[in-house]
């Protein structure tokens, strides 16, 4: 009987030890938000980064609130495909920006839990998109300066 619940008591001390490894890797994971020190219009823009893959296909999904200065999308290329508002929780707009950050289309995009859901193409080639709350009253023309967006491209993969 004690080999049991010496047993049983081993396996609940390693199921808690897993557990919370899962939960401070998953703290760690939700701290390591990265932001860049950009501008919008003259103006500071401290958006997180979306600079893989897998940043830019998760991006605002699950998320009830949009950061203030919203996600920005770094592509390693120039690019021309679409934005899809699938398990995003709040309506959005979404600025394109060139290479050398001059917006060349701005969209708004609605939230969509059920397929199928729309596909938000900008019509025009991009190299960077910032996701925004759809309140944000920013103009939104300019995205810089230069020399940071160069250092970003160089980060994204």
């Amino acid at each position: 009987m004690r080999t049991r619940v010496a047993a049983g008591l081993v396996a609940l001390v390693g199921l808690v030890a897993v557990l919370g490894g899962v939960a401070v890797a998953s703290a760690g994971a939700e701290a390591e938000v990265v932001r860049g020190n950009l501008r919008l219009d003259g103006k500071p823009l401290r958006p997180v980064l979306a600079l893989t893959d897998d940043g830019r296909a998760r991006g605002l999904m699950f998320r009830r609130k949009v950061p203030a200065d919203g996600m920005l999308f770094v592509f390693p290329s120039q690019t021309n495909g679409g934005f899809w508002m699938k398990n995003t929780l709040v309506p959005l707009k979404i600025v394109f920006f060139d290479s050398v950050g001059t917006r060349v289309r701005r969209l708004s995009m609605k939230p969509c839990v059920e397929d199928p859901c729309p596909i938000y193409v900008p019509g025009r080639r991009y190299r960077f998109a910032l996701e925004l709350p759809v309140t944000d009253t920013r103009k939104a023309l300019r995205l810089g300066p230069r020399s940071e967006l160069r250092k970003l491209i160089a980060r994204s993969s």
